[in-house]
């Protein structure tokens, strides 16, 4: 009963100050509202350059895509470093935290944050690894690469709100490992955030029935549910990959907050360019938060 009248007077509190497409904060009350998304923008793979869908022609759809829909504090996935580089070009204001992750090396992708710098300042940032010694660099379970997730603290500017942001790629191939990522998601980030807001964002390879994401629902709130306005667009997230045409499968991407977090206006978009193309083989996913 308490959480579903929290919920009742915070989405009055979204409807009633929201407009489309503006950060708003209500001055150093303590609140703070902003567009979270996540966003797995498919690595540069030479497959894609014989289909059609090099990122050379995607990489500025996708970058209208983020600016179009206005958001503030954005999590990727699969990027590699010259991607994230020639990306954060066509982002005027933004700038990222990255961390390397896949490959035998653990440098073929990456996990990044993006945040605007008129709205946020970074406090600290690190990273752990999803497997059975996340504390060092390593490959978990029977996965066959290695997983991260990157997590950051920020400071919301006006209203001096401190939080924190965690984004995460689980292994796709193997059970075991998405399986036991879950449940170790949820140890490190009470072990690394505490009493502060949380947001986690991802792509968990997961559907909403699978254990892993059972795990993060018992400490965290799903956004796709949690939107007290419902939900726009598609419900699948996801393409086999290296496919960028018709119609997405299971929903596999996320955003998580706290119990405690208002969430409004969740939405799955699929904006695409050329002949009906989307700019990943992933659509992004988004909502606003307001602590």
């Amino acid at each position: 009963m308490y959480r579903v009248l929290l919920y009742l007077i915070l989405s009055i509190i979204f409807l009633g100050c929201k407009g489309p497409n503006s950060y708003l904060r209500q001055g150093n009350n303590g609140l703070t509202q902003f567009k979270v998304a996540s966003y797995n923008i498919r690595y540069d793979a030479v497959a894609d350059q014989k289909t059609g869908n090099a990122w050379a022609l995607r990489k500025e759809p996708l970058s209208d895509l983020i600016k179009s829909h206005s958001f503030d504090l954005l999590g990727t996935q699969e990027g590699s470093v010259t991607q994230m580089q020639e990306l954060l070009l066509l982002l005027p204001g933004f700038v990222k935290v990255e961390v390397g992750y896949g490959g035998k090396d653990g440098k073929l992708h990456t996990c990044a944050v993006l945040y605007k710098t008129a709205h946020f300042e970074l406090l600290d940032s690190g990273v752990f690894w999803l497997s059975e010694t996340p504390d060092v660099p390593s490959v978990g379970w029977d996965a066959t690469d290695r997983r991260v997730c990157q997590w950051t603290k920020m400071k919301d500017k006006k209203s001096g709100k401190s939080f924190y942001f965690f984004n995460a790629h689980f292994y796709w191939r193997n059970e075991i490992a998405r399986r036991e990522s879950g449940p170790l998601m949820v140890r490190k980030i009470q072990e690394i955030a505490g009493t502060y807001p949380v947001l986690v964002v991802g792509d968990f390879n997961s559907e909403p029935s699978s254990s892993q994401v059972g795990a993060m629902k018992a400490v965290f709130a799903d956004s796709y549910e949690a939107s007290v306005n419902g939900t726009k667009g598609k419900v699948g997230t996801a393409f086999p990959g290296g496919v960028f045409q018709g119609e997405p499968g299971g929903r596999i991407d996320y955003i998580f907050v706290n119990k405690t977090t208002a969430v409004s206006d969740y939405e799955v978009y699929s904006d695409v360019y050329g002949d009906n193309r989307y700019p990943s083989d992933h659509l992004p996913i988004s909502c606003w938060v307001r602590f």
